[in-house]
């Protein structure tokens, strides 16, 4: 750019600018002149949130993007990307309030013109009338944006969704930012809000309805409390091509089996008789793992008797009394017929499933027989859909971090990987962000090992290894169909590795799971199946890894001050707690049958998709090269969500040490 050529690029800038734009020419040629360059390189910071607003930027070249990152988890949100002629920072030179949030340059380098609020106010010293026409822009810029916005004021008196409408969004985020879809017109949708101003909300909801123009309609809180229990009650019909858990019973296919849905009830006033006993024993086993909330029921066969035990919260709990040895046949027997099983084999493994009700609750039963030295062993996984209806936000607490989440499984295309040991909860939250994508225009494949859940509306496929129907075959053949997002229940070898990474890169988005003890271990381990460095650098979009940990009964939950050794352990382990910070312990109570705890909850580590990471892989880094190229904002460890968990009372410190690694002292 010539010496002659800058004042009229320059003044052409300072005219694209709305705030500037209707100002006399004669006061954009003295901004003009008073502009500075400034470049930025790919990736470079031109101001962090909280800094001091000294002036304002014009794009010229490249791009900038906008954000903020969260103090206690460290994760980046995106608010806006920038492109040549629009500016960033104009509240700078109108007041002297810290920077709201951070800007950076794009991928690429960027070139901008600086402003500096000293000259644009020693020129609205000497004209005041320039402030005049500056707030006149302000206050029709304002009201646009309540017109475009498209706020309106209404009532749901008598309105009734069609199906169509009830489905568009999930049911967690209806509830968590109080949006409901009222009517849709072409690609316009409108939704009815008691809180049109909740921009975070607004925000989840535009990646749900993407490339859809979103209307706000503004009720009232009763009128909207009243609405909402009407259409989200159980008594409601379900959306088209989402049954309830009843009408979610169907015959699995292939080798996994199940007959129509049980009714199981207790029943101890029939007469007694071998086939009656038997036939109540089994149910009462059943009903008692569903009680106590179990995830699992083993019957295993002894010298002198059988013995039930059920895994309660991950810890294996045994049934009290005594079964003689005598009734493991018939037990075994009830047990496969209904789970439609040859009961006439008793050398071979086999499996099952069996679908029951209680009360009014559809349970599915995943059944695998084993033959040991005193009969055959029986284990049940107990498999409950409700528990997947709530979405992304039921499994993780920190709305920031299902934030990030939500935004990686609602990318159009690339890889997204949960990781963690066996046990973890990775299934769950694989399904639960299914359930979330789950709509009539999207086109979603399975492939499974096995099929745990049927979510209606999803082309699930189980494999059968003894079939020739393996991972990368259903894969090889999904890709010839064209779906829209694809499920790897596990990427277990090379060849389904490199299928999965290609899968991401033509236009899929993939979800899988991958059984590392880390985020950053999931990138070093695809890099040694075969993986190239580039194919992965390109088309991973970030990682999830997560644990379980015993949730705090909430009913006797209570402050506790701790041992000092176990601070020290926390330390040891990373967990950084705030100045202050209170720690809690149950006592237990009749709610959580005097064990202190109320279930599991999940621990997340998020790795997002970055530049830096990027490069890193492309360069074939090793771990300590990947978690330094981590930048502030895309990467969030286990340990930060520990403590946001221990200081909101969810767990203790015995569990969260119990899932990090560190060194730990006697305690």
């Amino acid at each position: 750019m010539t010496q002659t050529q800058a004042p009229r690029a320059a003044l052409a800038a300072v005219a694209r600018i709305e705030l500037f734009a209707s100002l006399p020419a004669e006061y954009q040629q003295v901004l003009a002149e008073r502009l500075k360059p400034r470049a930025l390189g790919a990736g470079e910071v031109l101001f962090r949130e909280g800094d001091e607003g000294d002036a304002l930027f014009i794009i010229q070249s490249g791009s900038v993007l906008v954000y903020t990152t969260d103090k206690t988890f460290g994760l980046t949100s995106e608010l806006a990307r920038l492109g040549p002629g629009q500016a960033v920072g104009e509240m700078a030179l109108l007041s002297e309030a810290p920077r709201s949030a951070s800007v950076r340059a794009d991928e690429g380098p960027a070139e901008l013109l600086v402003l500096e609020r000293r000259v644009f106010r020693s020129l609205v010293r000497r004209r005041p009338d320039v402030a005049l026409q500056i707030a006149g822009v302000l206050a029709g810029r304002l009201e646009r944006l309540n017109r475009t916005q498209g706020i309106q004021f209404g009532s749901l008196r008598n309105r009734r969704p069609s199906e169509a409408l009830r489905g568009l969004i999930p049911e967690a985020l209806v509830r968590r930012h109080q949006m409901f879809p009222v009517e849709r017109s072409g690609r316009t949708v409108t939704l009815a809000t008691p809180d049109p101003g909740n921009l975070l909300g607004l925000d989840d909801i535009r990646r749900v309805l993407r490339g859809m123009e979103i209307r706000l309609m503004a009720v009232s809180e009763s009128d909207w409390s009243r609405f909402i229990e009407a259409q989200l009650s159980g008594g409601e019909a379900a959306p088209r091509g989402r049954s309830t858990g009843a009408e979610a019973q169907r015959r699995a296919p292939g080798r996994l089996r199940y007959r129509r849905p049980q009714q199981l009830v207790r029943d101890e006033r029939r007469p007694p008789s071998r086939g009656t006993e038997v036939s109540d024993l089994v149910s009462n086993i059943f009903i008692e793992a569903v009680e106590r909330s179990a995830s699992d029921i083993l019957i295993e066969p002894e010298a002198h008797g059988v013995t039930v035990r059920y895994r309660v919260n991950g810890a294996l709990v045994h049934r009290p009394g005594e079964i003689p040895a005598a009734l493991h046949a018939p037990i075994l027997s009830r047990i496969k017929i209904l789970a439609d099983m040859d009961i006439t084999e008793r050398r071979l493994p086999q499996d099952g499933r069996i679908g029951i009700t209680i009360d009014g609750q559809s349970y599915d039963l995943r059944v695998a027989t084993v033959n040991t030295s005193y009969g055959e062993r029986v284990g049940v996984r107990v498999l409950d859909a409700s528990r997947l209806g709530a979405g992304i936000d039921s499994l993780i607490l920190a709305s920031e971090v299902a934030y990030a989440v939500r935004n990686l499984i609602y990318e159009p295309n690339g890889l997204v990987l949960i990781t963690g040991p066996t046990g973890s909860g990775k299934t769950t939250t694989l399904y639960s962000a299914l359930q979330e994508r789950n709509v009539p225009e999207l086109s979603i494949c399975t492939v499974e090992d096995p099929v745990e859940y049927d979510l209606p509306g999803i082309s699930q496929v189980p494999i059968s290894e003894e079939l020739g129907l393996g991972w990368a075959a259903v894969l090889r053949t999904f890709l010839r169909q064209s779906p829209d997002i694809i499920l790897v229940g596990e990427t277990r070898d090379a060849v389904t590795a490199r299928m999965v990474c290609n899968a991401a890169l033509t236009g899929h988005l993939v979800l899988s799971s991958f059984h590392t003890n880390d985020a950053l271990s999931a990138v070093v381990r695809l890099g040694g199946m075969g993986v190239e460095p580039y194919v992965l650098a390109t088309c991973l979009k970030g990682v999830i890894n997560q644990r379980l940990v015993l949730r705090l009964c909430p009913e006797c939950a209570a402050p506790h001050r701790y041992p000092g050794v176990v601070y020290r352990n926390l330390r040891n382990a990373g967990v950084v707690l705030e100045e202050g910070a209170q720690l809690y312990r149950s006592a237990g109570c009749r709610s959580c049958h005097d064990s202190g705890y109320s279930g599991r909850i999940g621990v997340y580590e998020v790795l997002l998709g970055s530049t830096e990471l990027r490069d890193a892989i492309s360069a074939r880094a090793g771990l300590d090269e990947l978690r330094a190229a981590a930048p502030e904002g895309t990467y969030m460890p286990l340990t930060r969500y520990s403590a946001f968990l221990l200081a909101r009372g969810m767990t203790t410190p015995e569990e969260i040490i119990r899932i990090l690694p560190g060194e730990e002292e006697d305690r």
